[in-house]
């Protein structure tokens, strides 16, 4: 296994994503919040914090945030990490190619839907709105590219 821990991109030292997990276990312990004080504050249950926090899944942006406000934490810090994680992970994806692909990594696990949450959150088993987002500006794209190449090779 890695120095990283099986996350991330092979050949780093130290993830993204496990300095985010670092710094909120840091936080959860300076401020004496259990894994239930954490549910009780936020719409996430014990068990979702648990694995936040346990890096067996990358936290979402609102559970970054209210994770923030349930510890009495600037949210900007955090949200970086978490930004810098994401990139980060769409790079590791990039390069290992898609999920089963020879070279993945075994065991990893990439938070592409939000954990299901307690008092009815935003998205609940829903893809990512930025992704929805990426991927129509992707086929946009295409489709204007193509279009505009059929105009050019158009006989007259």
């Amino acid at each position: 296994m890695a120095a990283n821990g099986g996350r991330g991109c092979a050949g780093c030292e130290a993830a993204p994503w496990a300095e985010l997990t670092a710094e909120m276990r840091r936080i959860k312990c300076a401020t004496e919040l259990s894994y239930g004080k954490l549910a009780q504050r936020t719409h996430y249950s014990r068990s979702s914090w648990e694995r936040f926090l346990n890096q067996k899944q990358l936290p979402t942006r609102i559970a970054v945030e209210q994770f923030a406000a349930a510890s009495g934490q600037d949210p900007r810090p955090l949200l970086m990490r978490l930004e810098h994680s994401l990139a980060h992970e769409s790079a590791a994806r990039a390069t290992t190619g898609p999920a089963g692909a020879p070279d993945a990594v075994p065991g990893r696990h990439i938070a592409v839907r939000h954990v299901a949450v307690r008092q009815g959150g935003l998205h609940p088993g829903g893809v990512r709105p930025l992704g929805l987002v990426v991927a129509g500006a992707l086929l946009g794209g295409l489709a204007a590219e193509l279009t505009r190449a059929a105009r050019l090779h158009r006989p007259r």
